[in-house]
């Protein structure tokens, strides 16, 4: 867990889509819940839109 803490720290403002990436990589990596899930969600929904613009 601490490694996603870091990551999420790390990020100053709006994630990039490599920051977007490493979080997504750790948190595939953790036991699949409801909030996991929801996270991974949102996130790749974000990369989206970043990749768009």
């Amino acid at each position: 867990m601490s490694r996603i803490v870091s990551l999420a720290a790390s990020v100053d403002g709006r994630p990039t889509l490599e920051q977007v990436d490493e979080l997504l990589i750790e948190l595939r990596l953790m036991p699949r819940d409801q909030d996991v899930a929801g996270l991974i969600d949102d996130l790749l929904d974000y990369r989206l839109l970043v990749a768009a613009a």
